[in-house]
C-alpha cells in the first residue's frame, strides 16, 4: 500500500499538473487546463506538508470554481472564429427558385447544385433569387431578395 507521504504528494501534485497539460494540448477544450491550474495551490500546500484532506479538498474547490466562472469567457474568448460548416453554412446565402413558393405551400429551391424544399411567408415566382434565413429540418426558409 502506497504511504502518503509529503514527497509521494509533491509528485502525485506534479504529475497531475503535467498530465492536464498534456490532455489540454490534445484537446483544446478548456476542461483539462483548468485542473493543471488547480493542482498547482495542492503542489505548494504538499511542498509546506499540509494534510492530504486539504490538498484535496483545495484542488476540488479550485477546479470547480474555475470552471464555473473563467471557462464560459474563455470559450467565447477564443473560439470566435469558428467556420460554419455543413448546412448551417448555408445561411445567408443566395438560392434560385425552381418551383414557386407561396405562404402555404411549400416550394423548392436550387442552392449549389442540390435542389431543397423551402418555405416562406412571401409568394416568391420561379426563377426568382432568394436569401436563406433559417434551416429548419431539411426546408430552407427564405425571403425574396428586392
Amino acid at each position: 500500500m502506497i504511504e502518503f507521504t509529503s514527497e509521494v504528494l509533491i509528485w502525485f501534485w506534479l504529475g497531475v499538473f503535467i498530465i492536464s497539460i498534456i490532455l489540454e494540448a490534445a484537446t483544446v477544450d478548456f476542461v483539462a487546463l483548468w485542473f493543471a491550474v488547480a493542482a498547482l495551490p495542492s503542489f505548494i500546500l504538499s511542498l509546506v506538508g499540509a494534510p492530504l484532506w486539504l490538498q484535496v479538498i483545495t484542488f476540488l474547490l479550485v477546479a470547480i470554481l474555475l470552471l464555473a466562472f473563467t471557462r464560459p469567457y474563455m470559450v467565447k474568448y477564443f473560439k470566435t472564429n469558428r467556420t460554419k460548416t455543413n448546412v448551417h453554412a448555408a445561411i445567408g446565402k443566395i438560392a434560385v427558385v425552381t418551383e414557386e413558393i407561396t405562404p402555404n405551400q411549400i416550394g423548392s429551391v436550387k442552392l449549389r447544385g442540390i435542389s431543397w424544399s423551402a418555405i416562406s411567408n412571401y409568394p416568391i415566382k420561379k426563377n426568382a433569387e432568394v436569401r436563406i434565413l433559417d434551416i429548419e429540418g431539411v426546408k430552407l426558409i427564405v425571403e425574396p431578395i428586392e
